[in-house]
């Protein structure tokens, strides 16, 4: 019943049913799926000491969801702060809890990723016909003629509050050109540019190195895929499809050829401005009010270093959002929520890396490996697209972490080791990880602000 209830919630926050159906709208069908299944989930970990209270990387969310409630409280004063912070932000951890308890085989996880892919082709295929033939452009496409009056934003929604969050780019530049855009979590274009790339990763994942009659058919989903996040015209999107490709092809082809595959990608990408935005290495407008907001956010840190000036307050000091989720997360939850939500990644990179260092070569271990290779790819191009957008608490990261810990545990119940640092060294990797971001978003600014 998890299981179902997981991969029901996921598609109806792909499409949402209350931008299908306005009248749905007032009975959040997409929330109370999510936290129906996130009470199922709880509590059969609970009567059975499950797998799913074991993760690391739950532990680290719940943790992190404190911290922001926490922030809140202190930012505002307010009790009651803890209910806005589930209501926003339960999407995320009702997606990630059900990922972890419910897929329980590999077989699963196929059938998961699997509907992953064929929702955001869909999705893809709707823009694209939005784009070309104008069907339901008003829904599926954005310019600036829908920009100030959106019929798909739903105060009454909850999930409004997670999709319908400031735009990072919208607003820098002012073309004529329509961008795509989905339903639900891909309501925004960097959001549905951010879930192609989450797909295009899981499919470098099931890419079997010998020739399959099934690679012409993930061939074709890859480029549909490539040719949606060129219509997004998302220009974080557009670096992490660079930078998914060169991971791919230094893990297939060598270091070597991926370094000329990256030159080109890059060379190419700047030539045609991919998706019709800038991509030039000059300073513009835009990246000057980009590290603006990162010198802000960094000033906010300064001010409150512990807990941040509270969840959802960036924009209260200062014009813009911190077009960076480090920015955004140091910010608004200190560094102490700043740590768990760099512990989360850094515990489900190491696990990847794990898995893909298995020295059996059964079945089960081939098909494990790949997985982790693609579940790598996936979360490396979401956090390249990432550090230029305000993404911190969107559920599409969530969604893949808690496949990859799904993943994970399933190759520990196969009595596979996957061991991972004592806590006091993980604790000093993460914290490691967490000031060495910070440092470099610091050295970004002087460089260019000085």
């Amino acid at each position: 019943m998890t299981f179902a209830l997981f991969i029901l919630y996921v598609v109806l926050s792909y499409m949402h049913p209350g931008e299908i159906v306005p009248a749905l709208a007032p009975y959040r069908v997409a929330y109370w799926v999510g936290m129906s299944g996130l009470a199922v989930a709880i509590a059969g970990a609970l009567a059975r000491a499950g797998r799913t209270l074991a993760s690391v990387q739950l532990r680290a969310l719940v943790a992190f969801a404190i911290v922001t409630a926490a922030s809140l409280i202190v930012a505002d004063r307010w009790l009651g702060a803890p209910l806005i912070v589930l209501q926003r932000f339960g999407p995320s951890l009702a997606i990630f809890v059900l990922a972890v308890a419910s897929i329980t085989s590999l077989e699963r996880l196929r059938v998961a990723v699997g509907c992953i892919v064929a929702v955001m082709v869909l999705l893809m295929v709707q823009g694209a016909a939005a784009y070309h033939f104008g069907y339901n452009a008003s829904v599926f496409l954005i310019d600036r003629t829908t920009r100030g009056d959106d019929p798909m934003v739903k105060a009454d929604e909850p999930l409004a509050d997670v999709v319908n969050q400031p735009d990072d780019d919208l607003t820098d530049e002012a073309e004529d050109t329509p961008r795509i855009r989905g339903l639900g979590l891909m309501h925004d274009p960097n959001d549905l540019a951010m879930g192609m790339i989450a797909a295009l990763g899981l499919i470098g994942g099931a890419w079997r190195a010998r020739a399959q009659l099934r690679h012409v058919v993930y061939a074709g989903m890859a480029a549909a895929l490539v040719y949606g996040v060129y219509l997004t015209r998302s220009r974080g999107g557009a670096l992490a499809l660079v930078v998914v490709f060169w991971r791919f092809a230094a893990s297939r082809f060598g270091r070597v050829p991926a370094v000329v595959v990256l030159v080109a990608l890059c060379a190419g990408a700047m030539a045609v401005d991919f998706g019709g935005r800038s991509l030039s290495m000059e300073p513009d407008e835009s990246a000057s009010g980009r590290l603006l907001a990162w010198r802000e956010g960094l000033e906010m840190l300064k001010s409150a270093p512990m807990l941040g000036v509270g969840y959802g307050q960036f924009e209260d000091h200062h014009n813009l959002t911190a077009h960076n989720s480090l920015v955004l997360c140091f910010a608004e939850t200190g560094l102490l929520g700043c740590f768990f939500w760099v512990a989360i990644i850094v515990v489900t990179m190491i696990e990847l890396q794990q898995v893909k260092s298995l020295p059996g070569d059964d079945g089960f271990d081939d098909t494990a490996k790949r997985w982790a290779e693609g579940l790598e790819l996936s979360l490396v191009g979401l956090l390249t697209a990432a550090f230029f957008l305000s993404r911190t608490f969107v559920p599409t990261l969530y969604l893949v972490v808690g496949l990859a810990a799904a993943l994970a545990a399933i190759v520990r119940a196969a009595d596979r080791p996957l061991p991972l640092p004592a806590l006091p060294t993980l604790g000093l990797v993460v914290l490691a990880s967490e000031a060495g971001g910070i440092a470099f978003v610091y050295a970004i600014v002087k460089l260019h602000l000085a």
